[in-house]
């Protein structure tokens, strides 16, 4: 497997627990009242994007790693999916790693849809466990300035287990903001 952004994928598994998709909406973002950081991790907030750092292990590359987070919660407040970019050093192409319910049929592939006209993005699907599934795309700087550009929804469109369609939305508000940061880090 190609994902050399093992950092991505751990910070989604933990993050993740299954659930039900009904009506995702983008996560409260956090609060003073959040318990506290460790000191090797900062977050930011940038609009409905967090922007996560934190100290990494010496190999493969060490120093700081940041990611873009933004987790979708249904009605109750459980976690649904949640989205990341980020790439391992700047050298890097810029990565979009998803982890969704595993609810999902593989014979329908997954896409990254921005509703303005252009072809929607192919995601690939990686592995799936009982935690959720996890996918991912390289995004191109043509797919990134269209991302920035926006201040609606895009959405990852997938088929359930029962070929039922899903679409989960997701915002691009504060995303210009927090790639900015991102690329002000060295990412």
């Amino acid at each position: 497997m190609r994902l050399t952004s093992v950092h991505l994928l751990a910070g989604l598994l933990c993050a993740a627990a299954p659930a039900a998709a009904q009506a995702p909406r983008p996560a409260a973002p956090p609060t003073a009242a959040a318990a506290p950081v460790p000191a090797d991790r900062t977050t930011a907030t940038f609009g409905d994007w967090v922007m996560r750092c934190e100290s990494r292990p010496p190999q493969p590359t060490p120093g700081r790693g940041c990611e873009l987070l933004q987790s979708l919660q249904d009605q109750r407040g459980q976690p649904v999916a949640q989205f990341a970019f980020g790439r391992i050093r700047r050298a890097d192409p810029m990565r979009l790693v998803v982890l969704i319910p595993s609810n999902i049929t593989v014979a329908v592939p997954m896409r990254l849809s921005l509703e303005d006209g252009a072809a929607p993005v192919p995601v690939t699907l990686r592995a799936c466990g009982p935690r959720g599934c996890v996918a991912d795309t390289e995004l191109a700087a043509p797919v990134l300035a269209r991302l920035r550009a926006r201040e609606a929804q895009g959405k990852l469109e997938y088929r359930d287990a029962l070929n039922g369609e899903v679409a989960l939305p997701f915002s691009t508000r504060g995303f210009g903001q927090a790639l900015d940061a991102l690329a002000r880090e060295g990412f």
